[in-house]
């Protein structure tokens, strides 16, 4: 579903991308990790043909279509994005506009122009977003304007706009970052149920830990630009974990008591106590 080759990216003096090479296979599902700035986001919007690469060898394909090489996006870019579904951290809705065209705003890649100025979508697409509402648990709230949401809400119209867009891929760039525990573990679930029952590629990137590992069976951690670890979740280690994250995070991955979990989160903001129901380590937010 995913090859890319030796892909570099640098803002300014800063190597964003270092020579990475990776392989996708289809109706995977895979959790990017790494700090801030390690090159996850970067990452996703290479692969989603929203940013170049450096002009050094490298190349992007997605399900056997070249998305960039050499630092050139393809002449059908256009056409390539309708078939990479993103999700993004902030949202990307339409605020003034109501929930359920938001979502039919997925569809705008197999919309005539004239149809989609008019907002006249065929009736299918509007069924195929009444029911990718329902799956989100927001139907009731179709006609509502997406301004008058909750974050946790809009997130999931986002989510709902991607269904309607019926692509083979997905790739969420922390969905769940602004989310509480349940909304998150419901968008999980989501993700989870689509690549499992649906067969559709995941890629999604978290801070948090404990639901990379407990969602995603493979693992790709980032650090300094580069591929530190691609493997499976179950197998990330303490050691591995502190290189990744820094002793802090190292400490808490390893599993400590959960009174001495809270203490931690007390005195450092970028830590979030973990729920008691997620049995798979703790929750970061590095």
């Amino acid at each position: 579903m995913l090859r890319i080759e030796n892909l570099n990216k640098s803002f300014g003096s800063v190597r964003a991308l270092d020579g990475i090479n990776l392989k996708v296979n289809p109706s995977e599902m895979v959790a990017l990790i790494g700090a801030s700035g390690s090159g996850k986001s970067t990452i996703l919007r290479h692969i989603s043909g929203l940013c170049v690469g450096d002009k050094a060898p490298g190349e992007v394909v997605v399900a056997g279509n070249p998305i960039q090489a050499n630092g050139k996006l393809a002449t059908d870019i256009r056409t390539l994005r309708a078939g990479i579904g993103v999700i993004f951290q902030q949202f990307n809705l339409i605020g003034r506009l109501n929930v359920i065209t938001n979502v039919l705003l997925g569809a705008l890649g197999r919309t005539p122009i004239l149809r989609s100025l008019c907002r006249s979508f065929y009736s299918a697409d509007r069924q195929l977003a009444m029911e990718s509402l329902r799956k989100v648990g927001l139907e009731s709230a179709a006609f509502q304007r997406a301004s008058t949401l909750s974050g946790g809400q809009q997130q999931r119209v986002a989510v709902a706009r991607t269904l309607v867009q019926k692509s083979p891929l997905i790739l969420a760039d922390e969905p769940i970052a602004s989310l509480d525990p349940e909304s998150s573990i419901k968008i999980m679930e989501l993700l989870q149920t689509l690549n499992r029952e649906n067969g559709l590629t995941v890629i999604v990137s978290l801070h948090q830990i404990d639901y990379a590992v407990k969602y995603c069976p493979r693992v790709v951690a980032l650090c300094g630009g580069r591929i530190y670890y691609d493997g499976p979740s179950q197998q990330l280690t303490t050691d591995k974990m502190k290189s990744i994250y820094g002793e802090k995070a190292a400490a808490m991955f390893s599993g400590q008591s959960l009174e001495t979990q809270r203490l931690v989160a007390k005195t450092s903001p970028n830590v979030l106590v973990p729920r008691t129901d997620i049995p798979v380590g703790n929750t970061l937010n590095a």
